[in-house]
This record gives structure tokens, sequence and C-alpha cells, in this order.
């Protein structure tokens, strides 16, 4: 694991570039040869491992994805913390988030900064390749271009006000005088510009070899989602909350629109394999058709995910009255479904039965038991106890956006455009109501009724995708649903409760605190403020 904790952002930003080589196969990057910019081949193979060093950041050892930006969403009414709180996690269920976080420094802010640096490096040199077929430059550029993107999409959303930086530079000067530009320039300048200019080159789909790398469809999800933000409230640096204009609901639906009718193959899973539902395939076939953003992992050779220790929890015998054989694996309980999130279920959805994992048949046929969980983070191998599974290993992917993001933005923007519902709106709905064992949606509902249903069927249908906060800051919904969540389980919740005596003020997760208003945004970390002295802390910090 490496230690990116004594490295600020000038670090990343100054000309000091390495790379692991790719394998032939895209999941596979071990073993980890790393390289200077000289060494990188001036072909189409160095171009490859210019375009795919981006992509390893998001889960590499414990950054991000890995383990922690799940951060972010714990204290919503979604996500706590076991009741047994422990030490890193307790700082954001009790909001004593600082600018001085460790771990918020070094595994969230710092390694988005490198993929934002490896990604300007890597269309630079890329650019220089004369040798490479143009065709080939421009598809690899534009693939870059989305992940910078990306990476600065999230700095947005989390930090506000961050740097403008689209080249890389070997001048301490420049990086020192570098100052802070409002989140909406950073949209308006890159991040949607970005997006726009790489749909023109990437392609539709990859081989079965590459699959999991930045399409056209990738893009086109991520671009409509960023107009969807845009239409709503943001957290501003000084402290405001502002809301933006309705007419990019338009452009929302457009490229929701575009992603759903793709020329690439996506779409939705609606059968199941007889032991996983139609829902709940994406996390069980790697770079599937329903996956249009996805970072990949082997385990077992110190690649797997940190996640799903993390994700874990002992104590069984609080959703179940009696303790019975438990889990496999570290139980760590950082990351644990609220009971608030799991009655948002509606009865009979198999969403829930899938998604919230509280039973399993173990590798040694014995049935495990445990507290609900977020079964898109648990590795099956480890939490059944299959011979090898490690410990903080996880052998499980992470799927950041599918065509079901697409349905359900469509359907929102739709109804903002047309203030109220049409027929497409409601029928993207009910694809993903149905596939679930619901019945469709009410028809006649209302323009404040189908937004509300929408809002809904995003909660459900999204839980554990780290989708919550981002969702709840937009519709200025934050603190309101977070500090009225439901506290305790009772045994009516569990319909395999095995006692006679019904229980109630069941504690599986920590009491929530109410949710300050300046964490709508996380603070800039202390080291930057002290390379920067130009910069102003956000608001609250």
């Amino acid at each position: 694991m490496t230690n990116f904790t004594k490295y600020s952002l000038l670090h990343f930003l100054i000309g000091v570039f390495i790379f692991s080589t790719s394998c032939s196969n895209f999941l596979v990057e071990d073993p980890k040869n790393l390289i200077t910019e000289d060494e990188i081949p001036q072909t189409a193979e160095g171009a490859q491992m210019l375009t795919l060093a981006p992509y390893e950041n998001w889960v590499e050892g414990t950054n991000l994805y890995a383990r922690f930006i799940p951060l972010w969403d714990v204290g919503t009414d979604d996500m706590s913390a076991s009741f047994n709180l422990g030490s890193i996690v307790d700082t954001y269920v009790l909001h004593k988030v600082s600018s001085s976080q460790p771990f918020m420094y070094s595994g969230v802010w710092t390694p988005l900064w490198r993929g934002v640096a490896d990604c300007n490096k890597g269309m630079e040199l890329i650019s220089k390749m004369d040798a490479v077929d143009p065709n080939i430059r421009s598809s690899h550029i534009a693939e870059l271009k989305v992940m910078r993107a990306l990476y600065y999409y999230h700095l947005v959303r989390m930090f506000g006000d961050v740097p403008s930086v689209t080249k890389s530079t070997n001048k301490l000067s420049e990086i020192t005088s570098i100052s802070r530009v409002n989140a909406l320039e950073i949209y308006h300048t890159i991040i949607i510009p970005d997006l726009k200019e790489a749909l023109e080159d990437l392609p539709e789909s990859y081989s079965s070899e590459f699959k999991g790398r930045m399409t056209k469809t990738s893009a086109n999800v991520i671009l409509s989602e960023v107009y969807l933000t845009l239409a709503g409230w943001r957290k501003t640096t000084e402290g405001n909350m502002v809301l933006g204009l309705a007419t990019n609901y338009d452009s929302a639906m457009v490229y929701a629109e575009k992603a759903i009718h793709n020329n690439g193959g996506f779409d939705i899973f609606e059968q199941g394999d007889g032991e996983t539902p139609a829902c709940g395939m994406p996390w069980r076939n790697r770079f599937s058709k329903e996956s249009v953003v996805e970072f990949g992992n082997i385990s077992g050779v110190n690649e797997g995910l940190y996640l799903v220790t993390e994700s874990n929890m002992g104590s069984n015998s609080l959703f179940w009255g009696v303790r019975g054989p438990s889990f496999n694996g570290a139980q760590r309980g950082w990351y644990i479904p609220t009971p608030d999130l799991y009655r948002a279920f509606e009865e009979d959805d198999q969403r829930r039965e899938w998604s919230m994992l509280t039973k399993t048949t173990m590798a040694n046929g014995e049935t495990g038991f445990s507290n609900p969980l977020f079964h898109k983070w648990c590795d099956p191998n480890l939490y059944r106890g299959v011979d090898g599974a490690l410990n903080h290993d996880g052998n499980i992917n992470i799927v950041l956006y599918r065509i079901a993001d697409a349905m359900l933005i469509y359907a929102e923007a739709s109804n903002e455009v047309n203030a109220g519902p049409t027929a497409e709106a409601y029928a993207q709905l009910n694809r993903l109501r149905e596939r679930a064992g619901l019945l469709p949606l009410a028809e006649g509902l209302s323009y404040e009724e189908f937004r509300e249903a929408v809002w809904k069927e995003r909660r459900v249908e999204l839980n554990g995708e780290v989708k919550r906060k981002f969702d709840l800051v937009r519709t200025n919904r934050l603190k309101e649903k977070s500090d009225a969540r439901v506290i305790y389980y009772h045994s009516s919740d569990n319909p395999e409760w095995p006692l006679n005596v019904e229980k109630d003020s069941i504690l599986v997760t920590y009491e929530p605190y109410p949710y300050p208003r300046h964490e709508y945004i996380w603070p800039i970390p202390i080291e930057e403020l002290t390379m920067n002295n130009s910069w102003k802390q956000n608001s609250g910090y």
C-alpha cells in the first residue's frame, strides 16, 4: 500500500510521472513494473499504457472506491457505521470533519489529483506520438478526457472550488501561485467540454479483452448526470446553497436518452441466473452489458478491494434475535445500511432481498446470518468462507455507472422539462420496477408525485453506489432526510424473525447526529492551505 500522506497536490501536478505496465488482460495489472516518462514506447502500445494508468487509481490500495470514498455517504439516511463505533469512521458519523483528517486527504483528495495529473500527462505525451495512427491517438485522448472529467466531477462536488489544471508543469513557481477556480467554471471549461469532445472519438464498445474502458455510452451517462447535477442545488465554497439553471434538465434528458438508445449493446439485465436476480447481475458478471463505468480488481495479488472488510459487520444476533453462524471475514462495520434505507423498499422488492444481504449458504453448507449489509460491496468468496479468500482483498469490481442510471436520469429530467411525467418517463421507471418484481407505477401521477417516485427509485436502485449524498445535496434534502432517519429496526423488519416474542428498538447502526450544513462539502486539506497561502478554507471549517 502506497502512502501519499506526505504529498500535497503540488507534487502530483509537477512533472514526476510513473506508470504501471499493462498485461494483455485489462483487469490484470500485476506485476507492476514502474517506468519513467522517457521509457514509454512511442507506439500504440505506449499510448495504451498511458491511457490505462488512470483507471487503476480509482481502486488502487486504499484509494477512492477501494476504501475511503464511501465515507462521503456516512451520516446520511442511507448509511451509518456499526453501533460499536470504530476509529476513522467516527469522524464522519459524529460530523467532526476537519481539514486535518488524514484519510480524507490521502485516500480521496490526493488520488483524485493524481488521476488529473495522469490524464494531463497522458494526453500531452500521446499527442506527440507521431508514429501512432492519428485515429488511435484521438481515441486514447478521448478516453483520458472522460477520465479527467470524472476526476474533476468528484472534486467539485466534494470540495467546491478547486484549481483548474489542464497541463503538466515542471516549474514549481507556476504551481505555488495556482488559485482555486469557481466550481461552475470547472464544469463549463473542463468537465463538459472534455465529455463532449470525447464523444467524437470514443468507440461504441470494445472487444472482450478491453471491456470496461470508456465508450460513447460511458460519456453520455456521465454527461447526463453532470447536467442533472447542474440543474439542482449545490453548496458553494462561501457556504451558500445555490440553485442551478432549469435548462440543464433539457441537456440531462438528451444525453440520458442517447445512453439508453446506444449502439454499443448496453442494456439492463431482465433475467437472473437462478441464484442472482436480474437486479444483482451487474455485480456477478464483470463488465456486463448493464455496466458502462466499472473499475476492475483481481484478488490474491494484493490488488483486491479493502472495502469488503469495511462493509462487513458481526453481532448478527441483533437483526436475527439469536446468535447463529456468522459470515466469514474481518468485520470492521464502517459502511452499514440504515434501517431507514431498509424500510425504503416496497414489499417484495427483489432489490432489497438481494442488495440488503442478511443470509447466505456458507462454503461448509451451513446457513450464515448477518445484520443487513450492502451486498454490492461484499465478496461472496470471503463472506461464505471459501478457501483462499483473504481479508482486505475483495474479488469484486466497483460498478460506478449503469444503464439504470441513464433510465433514472431520463425519467427525472423529462418530468422537469415537461412539468409532468411522459409515457416514456413512465416506461423507464417501470422497466426497473418490473425487473425487481414490482407492479408499474400508478398512472396519472402529478409532477410532484412523479418526482418523489423517481427520487425513491433512485434511492433503492442505486443503494450502495455512493450516490445518496450527491442526490440529497442537489435536491436540497440532505439535512432534512438525514436528521429524520429511522434509527431502530423492529423484529417485523425481518420476515424470518425466529423468536415468538416481538422486539423493538434494535440498534444496529450508530445513532445519527444532526447533519451540519457546512459538511455538504468537505474542507480543503490543511496541507494545501499551508502550501497556498492565498487559498481560503470552505465556509464552516
